[in-house]
Formats: C-alpha cells, structure tokens, sequence
C-alpha cells in the first residue's frame, strides 16, 4: 500500500516534527477551546475506557492485560515527573546546601582614563551546577532504598501476621512514590530480588500481585502527580513512622530543622558531621541512608539505569497517542511470541523491541506470577538482565530480528510513532470490516488519521505548556 511505503512513511515524520514545532510555537487555532464554549470538555486522554478492560485476571498463567500496560505506561511518566521534580527543586538544592559556588578571579582590564592596565575583580559562575543539581536524585534515591528496606519488612510481617489470622491492612502493598520507584527497579533484577528476599526472609514477598489499580486511581492523569488516600498516608505515618511524600518532607525539613540540615548537608559534603543527634524518625531514616550509601549503591543503580527507559517512554508518549489501545494490544502479542522465541532456541540471547520490553517489565511486576508463567511457557527461567553491555545487546537484537523474521513471517523492529501507530489502527479496522461498513479510500483514512493524530498532539502541547485545551470535533 502506498500510504505505508518507506518514502510516504519518512515524508509523514517529516511532517509531524514540523507540525509539533509549530503547535509549540502557537496554537493551531484550527479548533475552538474549552473557554469559549458553556461548559464543554475535551477528551479525555488516556481514555478511561483503556483501564476497563479485564485487569481482575490474577490467573498465574495469562499474559499481562492491556490495562497493566496502560498503567506502567502511566506510573513511568510519574516517575519521570519525579525525577524532573527532585532535580529542578530549589528548596532541595537548600535543604542539601547544593548551589553555585561563584568565584571571583582577578584579570587585566585597559584602562583609557590611566592609560594603563588595571586589575579588575570578575565573578565567575560554578560551571558545574547542573551536574551538582542531579546528584540530588542520587541522594534522594539513597534516602528512597533506606525508606524501601524499612516498608518492604513492613509488608512482610504483615504478611506473617496474616498467616496467624490477623487482617491484613487495606492498602498494605501501595507504597509511597519514592519506595515504589525503588521496589519496581528491583523487581526489574528478578534473581537479585528473589536472593533479597531469602537472604532477608521476607517470606510472601515473591507472591505479591503488584497493585496496578491502585496505584491508577493515586495518579493524576492530568499533572502525572501520584498521592496516596488521606486514610492510607495516615496509616503509613501513624504505624510505620513513613511520610508519604518524601520530596516535601525534605524541603520543609530542611528549611527549619538545624539538625535535618545537617544531615542532608553530609550527602553533598561528606566532611559536614553533626554531632548532634535527634531523635526524630525522619533524622534516624537520613541518618541511615547516609551511612549505608554503599550498601544502597546496587539500589539506587537499579533505578538509574531504569531512567534510560523511563525517558524513552517518555519520549514516545505512547499513554497519550491517539492509538495506544492497539499499540498495547500488539505488544501483548509480539511479547506472547517473544517468549516462545526461548523455547525453540533456548542457547540464543534474545534482546526485545521497546515495545515488547514495556510488557516484560510489565509481567515482572508480579515476581512470583511472572517466574511460575515463563517457566512453564519456556521450560526454564528467564532472567531480566539489564546490566549487559551494548555490544551484547546489539548481538541480541540481531538473534532476536532474526528468529523472530523467520517463525513468524512479520518484521520485529517497527515505527512506534503516533501517526504508524494510527495508520495501523485504521488498517487493521479495515481488514476487520466484514460487512464494507468502512470507507477503504485510502485519501479518506490518511485524512482521518492526520485529522485524529493533529488533535491529540495538539492536546498534548497544549496540556504541556499550559494552554486552554482545544474541543475535538470543533476543528
């Protein structure tokens, strides 16, 4: 079809880069917008309906649902947001003692007056602000491993209570945002995480299912801001001593407590000792996480390589393309095949597309669910490894491209974009209309998909930047 040829292809990327170019410069002005109108919304996006779809399957034995996609999807822009937010704080810059350290440096100045050089005092700015500012993640992830290993016990006498009859607490297995950020990454390192949880005796903690409506109904969709339910932030301050919002804890401690200061200070300037001791439980936790850095290190490694992939979901904004049921749905089945890949070539590397590798983060989620599946679907365990070089991911991917070519018959490396992505949708609607209901001129689909896709992105900058939101249907 001449619409999905590579030369039509490359000319329609061109396009969509220069059209959001331009949307970022000025509103299109091609619809009407929420402020003119009485009372009327724009679209919902993601649309809700996308988290309807069966997400009650606790079945060992399925494939990740739509739904858990979607909410991974979700819950990586959240982290994303956080990561910008610890980064761009200025109040944790404060409460850290991280700012520019201007120098001033004497040079020689002609002066026409004397006739002479003169010396003249010149201020020079701290050219390494911006890396001091992002090692504040770093230090913030420390504080989040020390904060995990503290709620992660938690869980499990909860879980050991349970077993004796006890209740278990309603929103037990949701954590706060910074100790989800670091609990996802480990279940990311399956073996590493399951010799934790045996060398610690965390016993239960392998089997539970991750909490993927729950953490949907914290997230808001709009801001990408995660909040736990009043009566659960509560619980977890009044029986476990954890603030449920770890960035602002630390900015206003920081800014009022001598002691807190000081803490923080020493992860930016470990020769700042306090020797004074408080006995606050935030104070204990700072201090703990200050003094097992290097125990944390592997931790706090788990998320920052994850951050790669964080920025390229990102990037690719899938959560809020105009397609993303049928991206998700796809990569649910090119996953399915995926796994069958180990089976018929067990002694091959297999390395996965960005799309497949969302679903395989996605089904590690659910530690114990996901180990008993993959070893019965491939006879054997299959780690996730994402500390392997770059070259032996490239031999992957090519093993990987190859198999996969040839047991199915379809490429394995595909454009992931908002306007493929819709082409495909309206193709495949097409292929599935029985009955000619559908118009298969193909000028008419490229205008429904250009049409359909121009919206969206123009929904997307405008809720980036600010902007009143254009009303589909008005355009």
């Amino acid at each position: 079809m001449a619409l999905v040829s590579p030369t039509n292809l490359l000319s329609l990327h061109h396009a969509s880069g220069d059209q959001t170019t331009a949307l970022n410069n000025c509103p299109s002005r091609r619809y009407r917008y929420a402020n003119e109108t009485n009372g009327e919304q724009p679209l919902k996006i993601p649309d809700p309906m996308l988290f309807l779809s069966p997400s009650t399957d606790h079945r060992p034995k399925v494939l990740p649902t739509i739904s858990h996609c979607a909410i991974h999807l979700e819950m990586l822009e959240v982290f994303h947001t956080l990561r910008h937010e610890v980064i761009q704080s200025t109040n944790l810059d404060a409460a850290f003692d991280i700012g520019p350290r201007a120098t001033t440096k004497s040079r020689r100045k002609w002066d026409s007056r004397t006739r002479k050089y003169i010396a003249e005092a010149v201020l020079i700015q701290d050219p390494n602000i911006g890396d001091k500012r992002k090692m504040k993640w770093t230090y913030f992830l420390h504080i989040a491993a020390t904060r995990f290993h503290e709620w992660i016990r938690r869980v499990a006498n909860h879980l050991k209570d349970a077993q004796l009859g006890a209740p278990l607490p309603r929103y037990l297995f949701l954590p706060p945002l910074d100790v989800l950020v670091i609990w996802h990454a480990f279940l990311l390192n399956c073996d590493d995480f399951k010799a934790y949880c045996e060398k610690n005796k965390l016993f239960g903690i392998q089997d539970i299912v991750f909490p993927w409506a729950d953490i949907h109904a914290a997230i808001d969709p709009d801001t990408w801001k995660y909040t736990l339910p009043s009566e659960h932030s509560d619980w977890l301050l009044n029986t476990h001593g954890l603030d449920s919002n770890l960035v602002e804890t630390l900015a206003h401690s920081g800014k009022k407590d001598t002691l807190i200061q000081n803490v923080l200070h020493a992860f930016y300037e470990p020769q700042k000792r306090s020797k004074q001791h408080s006995t606050s439980r935030l104070s204990q936790t700072l201090r703990k996480a200050r003094q097992t850095q290097e125990l944390n290190k592997p931790l706090v490694e788990n998320v920052e390589r994850q951050c790669v992939f964080v920025d390229k979901m990102h990037a690719h904004r899938w959560i809020r393309s105009p397609a993303v049921a049928g991206t998700l749905r796809r990569a649910v089945d090119r996953y399915g095949k995926f796994l069958h890949l180990f089976r018929l070539h067990p002694d091959q590397f297999l390395v996965p597309t960005l799309d497949v590798d969302l679903v395989w983060h996605t089904h590690q989620c659910s530690a114990g669910r996901y180990r008993t599946f993959v070893t019965e679907r491939v006879g054997r365990f299959i780690n996730h490894e994402d500390k392997i070089g770059r070259g032996t991911l490239d031999d992957g991917f090519t093993n990987a491209e190859q198999w996969y070519r040839l047991r199915y018959g379809e490429q394995y490396q595909v454009c992931l974009c908002w306007s493929c992505e819709a082409i495909l949708e309206e193709v495949e609607e097409l292929d599935d209309d029985e009955f000619g209901e559908l118009d298969p001129q193909l000028g008419d689909l490229a205008s429904r998909v250009e049409r359909r896709v121009h919206y969206y992105r123009e929904v997307e900058v405008a809720r980036t930047l600010g902007r009143e939101m254009p009303l589909w249907g008005h355009g």
